[in-house]
């Protein structure tokens, strides 16, 4: 016959066992772990090569690309929409952006005038040009805008040495270049990348801009681009290929870039930097084994999602470890931390939902 005292300790050690079974089940790690990753590739039937994404809400999303190529979905990527641009079939729309009352922004990237900005406020029924470059040294990278949808930027590589810089205080509607005075001064041979629009973000009202070639570095603005501090960043960097290509935030204080040499994707050390500090300072990842990526988005709490032509692997503890979710190549991902739902872009017309 079982001991009273020994009965009780079974059963408390039982209760024990269930509880920590419970939490790790629960915990976003063990989430992982456990498959609930899923991701669903869809096809929009174009062979563009998309670089730019928006979502709309949980079941709305945007992807822009080469060929002038724009698609929508409204049932969360099981089908997906042509949207006409008229006269864009030379132009590369590598960034997307939803700004005030649901306005639709999509920004060319190219030398010249073939960098523009055009903005819809009728789900892409019609399209108005509301920005051009027009100095043929210009090349636009990438824009953002705040929570809000009315205050937005948008970046360039340097011209004369100067980083180009644009501001928006109407959701787009109207652009104000920053005074060549208060724009960044770039060592030889450093600008951004507009590999997927984000290398340049908008956190706690304050402007951030990544960098590459040459130096890979953050620059930070705190009073809408008319004055910058600039901080290094151990990304690697040094050559034509390589430097930061994204950054995103979770809060006022953590953020991350990633990036590395897109000519040696393979490279797994020096792709990825943090900060704690609202990007006043960034340290490395030493012990983070993560190839090239082209694009970083925070799926809410510490959940990250990265993706490039190396695949797309998710982190659950900001980035300190990495799991692979597909192999496939996406330049670019649109996050709706809300709805649980991001939306990838590739070449050839790729396009993915992934939900957790």
């Amino acid at each position: 016959m079982i001991h009273e005292d020994l009965l009780v300790m079974f059963r408390h050690s039982v209760c024990c066992c269930l509880l920590l079974l419970c939490c790790l089940w629960l915990s976003p790690a063990a989430v992982a772990n456990n498959g609930a990753v899923k991701l669903r590739e869809t096809t929009t039937g174009t062979e563009a090569s998309f670089r730019g994404a928006a979502v709309a809400g949980e079941n709305e999303a945007w992807v822009t690309g080469s060929k002038g190529t724009v698609m929508r979905t409204v049932d969360a990527g099981k089908n997906w929409k042509r949207i006409s641009v008229p006269r864009s079939a030379e132009l590369d729309f590598r960034d997307v952006e939803i700004s005030l009352a649901g306005a639709v922004l999509l920004m060319a990237a190219g030398p010249g005038k073939a960098s523009k900005v055009l903005r819809s406020v009728d789900a892409g029924n019609s399209w108005e040009l509301v920005l051009q470059n027009l100095n043929p040294k210009g090349f636009f990278d990438g824009m953002d805008f705040d929570d809000t949808g009315k205050h937005g930027v948008l970046y360039g590589d340097p011209i004369n040495g100067r980083l180009d810089l644009y501001v928006t205080h109407d959701g787009g509607a109207t652009w104000k270049p920053i005074p060549l005075s208060g724009r960044p001064a770039l060592e030889e041979g450093e600008y951004g990348f507009a590999a997927s629009g984000t290398g340049v973000t908008i956190n706690n009202k304050m402007l951030y801009v990544a960098t590459g070639g040459a130096m890979a570095r953050v620059w930070r603005s705190t009073d809408w681009g008319q004055s910058w501090d600039v901080a290094n960043t151990p990304v690697r960097a040094g050559n034509s290929s390589s430097g930061i290509f994204s950054m995103d935030f979770l809060d006022a204080n953590l953020g991350l870039v990633v990036g590395g040499d897109y000519t040696k994707p393979e490279l797994k050390e020096g792709n990825l930097a943090s900060s704690t500090d609202g990007g006043e300072t960034w340290v490395a990842q030493p012990k983070v084994n993560l190839e090239h990526k082209a694009c970083l988005r925070f799926l809410g709490q510490k959940g990250v999602v990265a993706c490039g032509r190396t695949g797309v692997d998710v982190s659950w503890d900001a980035g300190k470890r990495w799991q692979p979710v597909d192999s496939g190549g996406y330049y670019t991902v649109a996050v709706d931390a809300d709805g649980r739902i991001a939306y990838l872009a590739g070449s050839d017309g790729r396009v993915a939902v992934m939900q957790w």
